[in-house]
């Protein structure tokens, strides 16, 4: 049943119907009459489709669902379960049935506000259509997934999340050489940094990449390593991918024989046995140490793309190094300008004509 009351210069109505509660306030009687008949006419389907009340639900239950559901079907990364817990622990206790695309713009206002960044937000709210999706399609519950798209959308409107900006810091020989000078005279630290700095830029691998190579995947024949579990927008684990070790003929250095220069550790399946997020300070302390400005430990990654394609590798190729499943995400790796388009350079300028004169002597 429909009941419609009037609010001010408003029309107020709520539909309870088949354990499902629906509100809203509306300009005039009629509008507000309208929408009833809609919503009726909705939850009518919904309950001949098999769509069931949320009620007693709360984005705690269906997140613990979600997690207990559809990581046994596909697992996902640290960084994904950290999110998820966020959710549940910001907007566990909202019942499903009361949630409203207001409740998630002031959240995600609010982490913005105390320093949120962007693709953090954007990953979370993501992950908040994600399980309502889930609910919708699967579970075949009667949850506000349109309202958690509303609110995405009204979010990227006004900036609050979006993608993280493009990097195109290029990082120079200059510089390697003198993070390397520098890594060689700490002796006491454990972690053989310049070796991991050079590997970075010969491999083009991400750190955490890096950190978990192991010597049993490793082709020395083929001059080959399989990187396990590398990122994908999808598929965060089980997405292995043999990549080529290159020589010095691409970016300057060995990545092969980088490797086979690391002692093996009785006990340890890794090649750089090492926390990535030790060798990130490390790298950042010896940065600000040489005062080289912004450069960050994945500049090398994108140093090491752009070096495969400055040596003439075809962008198949370059992806077989960097695993990009979509190409055109490497064109940002090509820095190709206008001028090098031209097959022939221009003819130099012709010399001035000498006009000075030359006495005769008879």
């Amino acid at each position: 049943m429909a009941t419609i009351r009037k609010r001010g210069k408003r029309w107020q109505v709520m539909v309870r119907k088949g354990g499902h509660v629906r509100s809203t306030t509306l300009e005039t009687h009629a509008q507000a009459k309208s929408w009833a008949d809609s919503i009726e006419d909705d939850i009518a389907d919904m309950k001949a489709s098999g769509v069931m009340s949320a009620k007693g639900e709360t984005i705690a239950t269906l997140v613990d669902r979600y997690r207990r559901e559809m990581f046994a079907v596909r697992p996902w990364g640290r960084s994904k379960d950290a999110d998820l817990l966020r959710i549940k622990k910001d907007l566990g206790g909202i019942a499903v049935s009361a949630l409203t695309a207001h409740h998630i713009t002031a959240h995600f206002r609010k982490r913005f506000e105390e320093g949120a960044g962007r693709v953090v937000l954007s990953s979370q709210i993501g992950y908040l259509v994600g399980v309502l999706e889930t609910a919708r399609t699967l579970w075949h519950l009667n949850v506000p997934l349109q309202a958690a798209k509303d609110a995405r959308t009204a979010l990227a409107k006004i900036r609050l999340v979006g993608k993280a900006q493009q990097r195109d810091r290029r990082v120079s020989d200059a510089e390697i050489a003198k993070l390397v000078a520098l890594f060689n005279t700490w002796g006491t630290s454990s972690i053989p940094m310049a070796d991991l700095t050079r590997f970075a830029l010969a491999s083009g691998m991400r750190v955490s990449e890096v950190c978990r190579l192991r010597w049993d995947d490793l082709n020395e024949t083929d001059k080959t390593v399989l990187i396990r579990d590398r990122k994908h927008p999808s598929e965060k684990l089980g997405n292995n991918m043999r990549v080529p070790l290159l020589d010095a003929t691409a970016t300057g250095l060995d990545a092969f024989k980088i490797v086979k220069a690391q002692p093996r550790v009785d006990g340890e399946p890794r090649i750089f046995p090492f926390n990535s997020r030790s060798v990130s300070c490390y790298f950042t302390e010896a940065v600000t140490k040489l005062k080289l400005g912004d450069l960050h430990l994945h500049d090398l990654r994108h140093e090491a793309i752009s070096r495969l394609f400055a040596a003439g590798y075809g962008i198949q190729e370059v992806a077989l190094v960097s695993g990009h499943r979509d190409w055109h995400m490497l064109r940002r790796y090509t820095h190709v300008k206008a001028a090098d388009l031209h097959r022939t350079k221009p003819a130099p300028p012709k010399p001035a004509p000498n006009k000075t004169r030359l006495r005769v002597i008879k």
